[in-house]
C-alpha cells in the first residue's frame, strides 16, 4: 500500500494533517500541518530523504495552529502501538521480536471478537489499525478507545496504554524509514490490508458504551466560565525563556535549560511539563533535553505523553529547594507556565463571521449567520470568544485582562423621541442561542442600572466597572462611525415598500430574522409577542375550526393573516364584529386564535375594562397586526362610534404632551384588521346616540354568531389547553413568505377586492367592507400555500358575500329621510306641542268663555304648535336645531330635505300662542304642510294615519 492510499484511509474527513520530524543525530524536530492528504504525503517523502523519522497524526484537526488534543477534530481509526525487540522487557512489549507480538495479537482478536486489522511494521514494533468506514467526532472516539485501551490490560496484550486513547497521538508513516536501526528499516504493511469496519460494529463488538458524550464540539462541552476564558489563552514557551533570560521569569527553567546533562530525571520532567502545554512546546522539549544521558526523540515523546498537567511552583521548590525563595513572581503566580500565557486573538478580518447560530427570539427561523465586528481597543475577542483588554503590567509586559468569558458587543446605536439614545447589544449564549436586548445609554452610565439591566438579560458579573467601560467605548466608536437608528415605536411594516416587518422583538426580512430593540412605547408590548410550544402543534389549533358551519370563525383566522395587507388599501379596513345573545358561542375564543398568531392569545387582545384610550393606543403601536376587542356590550354609544372612526380613520386624537405645550408624538397611520364581539350589535348601540349612523354602519360589518354543536364539551377543553400552550409561531413562515412572493399578495389584494364588490354588489360607501374582505381572503389563500391552513377558501368566500349583502340591507333600512327624522322629533316631543285649531283667537276679548281650551298645551319646552284642522305645523327652529345636533343629524341638509320635499317648508313670522292666553311675541318658525306625511292625532293622543 503507497502512503497516499493508507493516509487517505485513516485520515478521512475534513480537517489539517499533522506530519512530525524527528533527527536524533541533528537533534531537530519539525512539525507542520496540512489542509491535503497529497501535502502532507510530500512532506513526509521530504522529511525521509532528509534523514528525518516521519510520523503522521492519528487525528484531523480544526486549525492548523497546534496539534494538542483540545484542537483534535476526528479519526477515522482505532490503533495500538506494540513495541518489540531485545530492548524491550515483556511489562513494555515483547522482546521475541515481531513474530511474538503478532501472535499475542491474534490471540487477542479472537478473544474479544475483533476483525482483522491492517498491520505496519514501525522498523522494530507493530502499529495496529482497525480503519473506519467513516470519521468519528472526538467526543464518540474517546470512550471507545478507552473501552480498547482496558481490554488490551485484561487479557494481557502488552500495547503501549499511552497511545491508544490519545487523539493528538503520532505514528510512523508507511513508506518511510526507521532512522533507530543502522541501516535503516522500512515501515511498511505486513500482509493484507483488511476492511473497513462500522463504529457502531466495532464498538459494539468492545462493549463500549453507546452514548457516553454527546457528538458536539470540544467548545459546546465546556459549561465553566473558567474553561471558556481559558480555552482562549495559549501559551509561549518562549517569551517564559525571553523573560528568564532577562531575569524577570522563573530560575527553575533557567537551571533546566542551562543544566541538561546534569538535571535530575524529575526536573527535567518538570521542564517538560511546561513545554508540553506551550505552543511551540514541541520544538521546545526537545530543545530543553537533548544533552539529558537518558535522552532520545521516541523517549522524549513518551515522557510528554504521561505528563497530565504543567507543574507548579509548589513542586519545583520541593523537587530543587531554594531557588523559589527569592523569585519575584512568588505568591504570585502558581506554575512558571502563567509567564508565558497570552490571549489567542480572533484573527483580524475586520469582520469575522462566527457562528452560524438561532436567534433565541425566533428559534423557528433555524439558523442564521452572524457576523462579530473587530473590538474596539483596547478590547479584542477572544479566538474561542469572550471580550478581553490589553495593556501592560508594572514590568511593562503585555497584559491581556478577562472582561467577559462571552461574546458580548454593541451592535447599533438608537434614538427615542421620548426617552433619548440607546443601544442594541448581542450576546452569544452557548446553550440559549444569540440574545439581542437594549440599554439606555444614561443606565450604561449608573453602576446600579447598568447591573440591573445586564442581569435582567443574562450578564452576571459582581465587578461592572471594566464591563461598563467596554460598553461606553463600544458607543463611542459608534458614534464616530454610524448614524443612530430611530427605535420602531411600532409594530408591522418599516416602509412602504414593505420590505421587514415588526412584531415584538423580531424583526422579519424574507430570509432572516433581526433584532427589533424596544422602545418606549413598545417595550411593555414585547412580552405579549413570544411564542411557546411549537408551530406544528399550532397548526392543529388552527384545523379545529376547518369545518363546514365554522366559517365565522375561519373568517377571524383568515382577517388576523390579512391584516398586514391592509396596508395596500387607501382608506383601511372595517371593524369585524360578532354579536349573539347567549354567551359560550366562541366568539372570544376564535378571536384568541387569531392573535395566537401573532403571540399570546389572551394577552393581545383587548378587554371590557380597558379604556376607549388604551384601544386607540393599542391600534396605533399594532399598526398592521391584527387587532382583537373583547365584549363591547357595554360600550357608551358615543363611544363606540368614536371607536368605529377611530379605528378605520388610522390615528390618535392630537394630544398635548404632559412636559408642556408640545404635541405627542404620534405613529404613522395604521392600517389593520380588527375584531370585536359583543352581546349585541355594535350598530345598534351606537343608534341609541345616533339617529342616522350611516358613516359608523359602513365602518362596521356584522355577524350574527349561532351556535354549533360539538361533540362533547372534553373536545373544547382540550382545544383551549392546545392553545394556551402553542403561539406565535405562525407570523414568522407567513410574513417571510408574502414578503418572498414580491408584488404577487398586492395584486392578489387588488384582484380579490374587484371579486369581492362584484358578488355583493358593493359600491365606493362601502369601500371598508370590501377592503377587509379582500384581506381577508387574500391572507387565507397566502396562509394555506405556507401550510399554516387548510380552509375551503370558495366557502369562505361564498360565506363573507352573504354576509355583506345583509349588512348592505341593513345599511339601507338604516338610511332615513328627512320626514322620518320630523317624526321622530315630534313623537319624542309629544308633550311639548300645542295642539290647537287654526282658527281661535283671544287677544279681542275679555270673555274667557270665547276662549277655547287647546287639545294638548306644552308640559315643558315649547318646541311647536300644531294646527290639526289645517294639518300646519309651526317648527322652532333652534329646538329643532338643538336635537338633530345631539343625534348627529345635519340640521341644514334636513330642513334643506323638507323645503324640496312635499312639505313644503318655508320660513315665516308666526305667534305661536294665537288663540290662547299666552301673550307670545311674534318669531321666525318653520311652517310645514303635513296634510300628506305625518300622523294625525286624536283628542286622547292615539295615532292614526293619513
Amino acid at each position: 500500500m503507497q502512503t497516499h492510499d493508507f493516509l487517505s484511509a485513516v485520515l478521512g474527513g475534513t480537517g489539517y494533517i499533522c506530519v512530525f520530524g524527528a533527527n536524533p543525530a541533528k537533534k531537530r524536530v519539525v512539525q507542520k500541518l496540512y489542509a491535503t492528504i497529497e501535502a502532507a504525503c510530500s512532506a513526509a517523502d521530504n522529511l525521509c530523504q532528509e534523514g528525518f523519522d516521519a510520523y503522521f497524526g492519528l487525528a484531523r484537526f480544526q486549525t492548523d495552529k497546534n496539534r494538542r488534543a483540545d484542537n483534535a477534530l476526528s479519526l477515522k481509526s482505532f490503533f495500538l502501538d506494540i513495541d518489540c525487540g531485545a530492548h524491550k522487557d515483556e511489562t513494555e512489549g515483547y522482546p521475541g521480536g515481531q513474530g511474538d507480538g503478532l501472535v499475542a495479537l491474534r490471540q487477542f482478536c479472537s478473544t474479544v471478537g475483533l476483525p482483522k486489522p491492517t498491520i505496519i511494521s514501525s522498523g522494530r514494533g507493530l502499529h495496529i489499525y482497525w480503519v473506519l468506514s467513516c470519521p468519528i467526532r472526538v467526543s464518540e472516539w474517546v470512550p471507545v478507545a478507552e473501552r480498547l485501551k482496558d481490554l488490551c490490560g485484561i487479557h494481557g496484550l502488552v500495547a503501549d496504554p499511552a497511545v491508544t486513547s490519545d487523539t493528538a497521538r503520532v505514528l510512523r508513516v508507511p513508506g518511510t524509514s526507521n532512522f533507530k536501526d543502522s541501516p535503516p528499516s522500512s515501515v511498511q504493511v505486513i500482509g493484507k490490508v483488511a476492511e473497513e469496519v462500522e463504529f457502531a460494529a466495532f464498538r459494539d463488538l468492545l462493549g463500549a458504551p453507546k452514548s457516553v458524550l454527546k457528538s458536539v464540539p470540544l467548545s459546546d462541552l465546556e459549561d465553566d466560565i473558567a474553561s471558556s476564558i481559558l480555552g482562549n489563552y495559549k501559551n509561549i514557551f518562549k517569551t517564559i525563556v525571553i523573560k528568564t533570560a532577562e531575569g524577570r521569569g522563573c530560575n527553575q527553567l533557567k537551571q533546566i535549560i542551562e543544566q541538561q546533562d546534569t538535571i535530575s530525571e524529575p526536573m527535567w520532567r518538570g521542564g517538560l511539563s511546561i513545554t508540553k502545554f506551550c505552543e511551540d512546546g514541541v520544538k521546545a522539549a526537545h530543545r530543553i533535553s537533548y544533552k539529558h544521558p537518558g535522552y532520545s526523540p521516541d523517549d522524549t515523546a513518551k515522557k510528554l505523553d504521561q505528563i497530565k498537567g504543567p507543574y507548579t511552583c509548589a513542586t519545583f521548590d520541593k523537587l530543587n529547594p531554594g531557588v523559589c525563595a527569592s523569585c519575584m513572581h512568588m505568591n504570585h503566580v502558581k506554575s512558571p507556565i502563567v509567564l508565558g500565557r497570552e490571549v489567542q486573538e480572533a484573527p483580524d478580518d475586520g469582520e469575522v463571521y462566527v457562528v452560524e447560530d438561532v436567534p433565541e427570539a425566533a428559534p423557528i427561523a433555524g439558523k442564521q449567520k452572524y457576523v462579530i465586528p473587530k473590538y474596539p481597543v483596547p478590547y479584542f475577542r477572544g479566538v474561542h470568544g469572550g471580550v478581553f483588554k490589553r495593556t501592560k503590567d508594572k514590568q511593562g509586559d503585555p497584559l491581556e485582562i478577562p472582561v467577559y468569558h462571552n461574546d458580548l458587543y454593541v451592535t447599533r446605536r438608537l434614538h427615542d423621541p421620548e426617552v433619548g439614545e440607546a443601544m442594541v447589544v448581542r450576546l452569544h449564549l452557548p446553550k440559549d442561542g444569540v440574545r439581542e436586548f437594549t440599554i439606555p445609554l444614561a443606565a450604561s452610565l449608573a453602576k446600579d442600572e447598568f447591573r440591573k439591566f445586564m442581569a435582567m438579560n443574562g450578564v452576571a458579573m459582581m465587578k461592572m466597572e471594566e464591563l461598563m467601560t467596554y460598553i461606553t467605548t463600544w458607543v463611542n466608536k459608534l458614534q464616530n462611525d454610524t448614524n443612530a437608528d430611530i427605535a420602531r415605536r411600532q409594530f408591522g411594516w418599516t416602509d412602504e415598500t414593505c420590505s421587514a416587518f415588526v412584531i415584538g422583538d423580531k424583526e422579519i426580512h424574507a430570509n432572516r430574522i433581526e433584532h427589533n430593540p424596544p422602545s418606549s412605547s413598545t417595550l411593555r408590548m414585547f412580552s405579549m409577542c413570544k411564542s411557546k410550544g411549537s408551530l406544528e402543534e399550532w397548526k392543529k389549533v388552527a384545523d379545529f375550526y376547518n369545518r363546514t358551519g365554522m366559517e365565522m370563525y375561519q373568517y377571524v383566522i383568515a382577517l388576523s393573516f390579512g391584516s398586514p395587507l391592509v396596508a395596500h388599501s387607501p382608506d383601511g379596513s372595517a371593524l369585524f364584529h360578532m354579536f349573539s345573545k347567549d354567551p359560550g358561542l366562541g366568539k372570544t375564543t376564535a378571536m384568541r386564535v387569531g392573535s395566537s398568531i401573532w403571540g399570546h392569545p389572551n394577552e393581545m387582545m383587548c378587554q371590557e375594562r380597558d379604556t376607549a384610550n388604551s384601544k386607540m393606543n393599542r391600534a396605533e403601536i399594532f399598526k398592521n397586526v391584527f387587532l382583537t376587542m373583547d365584549e363591547l356590550t357595554n360600550i357608551l354609544p358615543k363611544d363606540a362610534s368614536d371607536l368605529v372612526y377611530g379605528l378605520t380613520g388610522g390615528a390618535q386624537r392630537n394630544r398635548l404632551s404632559v412636559g408642556g405645550n408640545v404635541e405627542r408624538f404620534r405613529g404613522d397611520q395604521w392600517r389593520l384588521n380588527a375584531c370585536s364581539t359583543g352581546n349585541t350589535s355594535l350598530i345598534s348601540r351606537i343608534m341609541m346616540f345616533k339617529a342616522m349612523p350611516k358613516a359608523e354602519t359602513v365602518r362596521i360589518v356584522e355577524a350574527p354568531v349561532t351556535a354549533y354543536s360539538f361533540d362533547s364539551k372534553s373536545e373544547t377543553d382540550a382545544f383551549g389547553q392546545l392553545l394556551l400552550n402553542n403561539y406565535g409561531h405562525a407570523c414568522v413562515p407567513y410574513m417571510q413568505l408574502l414578503m418572498q412572493r414580491g408584488d404577487e399578495p398586492k395584486q392578489l389584494f387588488f384582484s380579490m377586492q374587484e371579486r369581492i364588490d362584484k358578488a355583493a354588489g358593493l359600491l365606493q360607501p362601502h369601500r371598508f367592507w370590501s377592503a377587509q374582505a379582500a384581506s381577508a381572503l387574500a391572507g387565507a389563500v397566502i396562509a394555506k400555500k405556507a401550510g399554516l391552513i387548510n380552509y375551503d377558501i370558495p366557502e369562505l368566500f361564498k360565506w363573507i358575500t352573504g354576509v355583506l349583502i345583509r349588512n348592505k340591507t341593513g345599511y339601507i333600512e338604516n338610511n332615513t329621510n328627512a320626514e322620518e327624522i320630523l317624526t321622530t322629533f315630534l313623537a319624542e316631543n309629544y308633550n311639548n306641542i300645542l295642539r290647537i285649531k287654526s282658527t281661535e283667537d283671544a287677544r279681542y276679548t275679555n270673555d274667557a268663555d270665547i276662549c277655547i281650551i287647546p287639545d294638548n298645551a306644552p308640559r315643558f319646552q315649547f318646541v311647536a304648535r300644531y294646527e290639526y284642522d289645517i294639518r300646519r305645523l309651526y317648527l322652532i327652529p333652534k329646538v329643532f336645531r338643538e336635537w338633530c345636533s345631539k343625534q348627529q343629524i345635519a340640521y341644514t341638509d334636513v330642513v334643506d330635505e323638507l323645503k324640496g320635499g312635499r312639505t313644503k317648508a318655508h320660513m315665516k313670522k308666526q305667534r305661536l300662542g294665537k288663540g290662547t292666553r299666552m301673550n307670545l311675541p311674534p318669531m321666525d318658525v318653520l311652517v310645514l304642510n303635513c296634510s300628506d306625511f305625518l300622523l294625525d292625532l286624536d283628542e286622547d293622543g292615539a295615532s292614526t294615519p293619513h
